[in-house]
């Protein structure tokens, strides 16, 4: 099998680490799944005759002869052949669940877009390892960016194993993590107050250097930081998803 290193491809091929991922993703037979990047079908070839139906997401064209090959006489397969930067997952009615060992060049893009995808029931990811501990920081770290944010507002955030670099070929150079996301259920007011939040957090952190009296002064003045309660001496490292959320529901008030 050749690997593409500008598709970010790396492999899994240690069955010991490729049935505890199974485990924690626990397909049942209702199961609407999908499979970002399947590579060889690692993850794949375990969990296609667990479940009802079965979407595989795979960009390089090359690997898609194998894998309709180990899937041939399913009808509960779909095989898109598609960057999933550009695949509508909305088109999905049914509650899905998502999984996938991501490129690691793509994998903040994928999560931002998921986001925005309202019938997930759950996510599974391997992701490098700095991704994942971007993803569940505290603030006050310099770590916490908005990436954390915007995956701890969204979802309910689990790092649930580290994964050796000597699991996959080719071997990266970098750490992995196996992470799980739970959508929340009820997060903004409406979608006036979502499209607030989106923006105040990417403008805080265009500037995370700078305090959010200056980075947020577009949107509010000092008096409103008093009023909100929240110290605009702050970074933007510092304000948790509670504060973004209060910032951007009092803003779209005024």
């Amino acid at each position: 099998m050749r690997h593409k290193k500008k598709l970010g491809q790396n492999f899994l091929v240690d069955s010991n680490i490729i049935k505890k991922i199974i485990k924690e993703i626990s397909p049942s037979k209702n199961d609407y799944m999908i499979e970002i990047g399947p590579g060889d079908g690692a993850l794949t070839k375990y969990i296609f005759t667990e479940v009802k139906n079965f979407i595989i997401i795979e960009k390089d064209s090359s690997l898609i002869d194998k894998l309709s090959l180990m899937l041939e006489n399913h009808k509960n397969i779909r095989i898109h052949n598609i960057d999933v930067l550009k695949f509508n997952f909305s088109s999905v009615k049914s509650k899905m669940r998502v999984i996938g060992n991501l490129p690691y060049n793509i994998s903040t893009e994928i999560i931002f877009k998921l986001c925005n995808v309202r019938n997930i029931m759950d996510m599974h990811f391997m992701l490098q390892k700095e991704v994942v501990d971007r993803i569940v920081s505290k603030p006050n770290n310099k770590i916490y960016g908005r990436l954390s944010v915007m995956a701890q507002t969204y979802f309910k955030t689990k790092k649930l194993f580290d994964v050796s670099e000597n699991v996959f070929v080719p071997r990266p150079k970098v750490k992995s993590s196996f992470i799980r996301l739970v959508p929340k259920a009820k997060i903004f007011d409406d979608c006036e107050h979502e499209e607030f939040f989106s923006n105040i957090v990417r403008s805080a952190f265009e500037t995370r250097r700078k305090m959010v009296r200056s980075s947020l002064s577009k949107y509010l003045s000092e008096e409103d930081f008093i009023n909100i309660g929240i110290d605009s001496k702050s970074r933007a490292e510092n304000l948790s998803v509670k504060n973004y959320l209060s910032i951007s529901r009092y803003v779209k008030k005024i």
